[in-house]
């Protein structure tokens, strides 16, 4: 009867753990069209422009994320006149935020679905809520970004792992290994950040096996923890296939691309260049310390609880608390060795601690009666929801009035086809770029191609190279006396920022 009433209670719980995703959600959507953009947004629009227009990435402009969000974002120009219409560009960055908060949407039902696999549907439910109430999470997933097509990916894969984990027929479990690591192979090829889950995820995994109490080629119909063990060659073996299907989406992307000339550039902008990134910078961990606090330490004690339960046996058909353990320590273990840890870096993270906060808060839940457990909700609730709360009207305040400003003079001063040059500022997302790197910022500039560069410059004081107009921020400027010359001898400015070709008709 006990659990029957935790479970009648919990039945009575969802709707309003819906309802108030459903709140959140809706509040992503209002802050859309007025929020400030970042500039990856920028970026990341404009390749997407590119590869619509025809354009391969790496060949025939920089950029040093893998390609899919690309590509699923390029047919969507086909509604927008993007280069002809301030308006219609404007529209269609709002419709790309739109598309993220679809997508991070589906990362929530599988963060939700992850949970229920390895718990109930409550602490599925209750991890969603936590989730999209993080502020970091809702900071970079309502932005254009290939990250947010690469969560869904990575959380379909730990989901399936999870099935996989928990069948007891080898060919079915075999099958679920493998589309699992296709889906991480999807999510690879939208960022390569992902690579960063594959060693606590394949650790978990290769524990979680051994952990298994069963042997999936020999006692196909018997429960999870029936025969013994996998031995070291069945778990290697199901390792490798797992591999094997992770490397398939980006064997096959690479084909793709080195049939169009693109295979080499392919290989270096996207592996070898960020492999050898000199910038170094892991600022973004302390706001995420200070924005995530609270479940931080719900998490601890739900993975700490888990881990736990599993080593004692008390719950050693729970295999899915290695695979998410292991799988959290490797991510958290790869923050001091991404050179440039961003705040999207920390977007694999959060899902898995909300679903430890989630199993912790239940546990303080449980361990209470009556009323205290009637003021103990709502002591979580209002403590969880402050800085969330917080973080939403600060998105609010931060409007992109300024960069709409700017885009617009862009759109004011030159046609469809005229040559934009801009650093970091993202004035030239809807023209055509005048330099291979379309976007420059203090991060890429020590990994500038000097010949490439000097060559560019040649190509300026002969006149063979034009750019209508020229966003001169302090990206640009840092090109070096050489360029500042040429502009202040080629272009005219009413306003310190923008300027303007002597030499090509308005």
């Amino acid at each position: 009867m006990p659990a029957d009433r935790e479970n009648a209670g919990a039945d009575r719980a969802s709707p309003f753990l819906l309802l108030a995703i459903a709140g959140f959600i809706a509040l992503w959507f209002a802050v859309l069209p007025t929020r400030l953009f970042d500039a990856d947004e920028f970026e990341h629009a404009h390749a997407a422009w590119c590869v619509f227009k025809g354009m391969v990435p790496y060949r025939d402009f920089f950029e040093h994320h893998t390609p899919w969000y690309y590509y699923l974002v390029a047919p969507f120009f086909r509604w927008f006149r993007v280069d002809e219409s301030f308006a219609s560009a404007r529209h269609f960055l709002v419709f790309g935020r739109g598309l993220s908060v679809a997508l991070a949407l589906i990362s929530v039902a599988m963060a939700a679905w992850v949970g229920r696999l390895w718990r109930d549907r409550h602490t599925g439910l209750l991890a969603g809520l936590l989730l999209v109430a993080q502020p970091v999470w809702f900071e970079k997933m309502v932005e254009m970004r290939p990250d947010v097509l690469a969560l869904p990916l990575y959380l379909a894969s730990l989901g399936l792992l999870l099935r996989g984990l928990a069948t007891p027929s080898a060919a079915r479990a075999v099958g679920w290994f493998g589309a699992a690591g296709l889906a991480l192979g999807g999510a690879v090829m939208c960022t390569q950040k992902m690579l960063f889950v594959l060693p606590g995820l394949l650790s978990g995994l290769a524990l979680a096996m051994l952990l298994a109490g069963r042997s999936l080629s020999r006692e196909g119909g018997r429960p999870p923890l029936a025969g013994q063990p996998l031995g070291p060659r069945a778990v290697i073996g199901l390792l490798a296939g797992f591999l094997a299907c992770i490397a398939m989406p980006g064997f096959l992307t690479w084909a793709a691309f080195a049939l169009g000339h693109g295979g080499t550039p392919f290989f270096l902008n996207n592996f070898a260049l960020n492999a050898a990134w000199r910038q170094r910078a892991h600022q973004q961990m302390l706001n995420v310390l200070a924005t995530s606090w609270p479940v931080l330490l719900l998490a601890l004690l739900g993975c700490a609880t888990a881990l736990s339960r599993l080593v004692t046996g008390q719950e050693r058909r729970n295999l899915g608390s290695a695979l998410l353990a292991c799988t959290l320590g490797g991510l958290v273990a790869g923050i001091p060795i991404v050179p440039v840890a961003h705040r999207q870096y920390y977007l694999p993270i959060l899902p898995i601690v909300c679903l430890f906060a989630a199993h912790g808060l239940l546990l303080l839940l449980r361990a209470v009666h009556g009323r205290a457990r009637v003021g103990l909700c709502v002591l979580a609730a209002g403590g969880l929801a402050i800085l969330p709360v917080r973080d939403l009207g600060q998105a609010f305040a931060t409007r992109n009035d300024a960069q709409l400003a700017r885009l617009r003079y862009v759109f004011d001063h030159t046609r469809p086809d005229d040559l934009v040059m801009d650093g970091w500022q993202g004035t030239g997302v809807f023209r055509p770029h005048a330099f291979y790197y379309a976007f420059i910022h203090v991060e890429l500039l020590p990994m500038l191609s000097l010949p490439r560069v000097s060559a560019y410059l040649d190509a300026l004081e002969r006149g063979s190279h034009r750019p209508r107009l020229i966003a001169l921020d302090d990206n640009l400027a840092a090109l070096g006396s050489r360029f500042l010359r040429f502009v202040h001898k080629s272009y005219v400015t009413d306003n310190g920022f923008f300027y303007l070709s002597k030499h090509i008709p308005p």
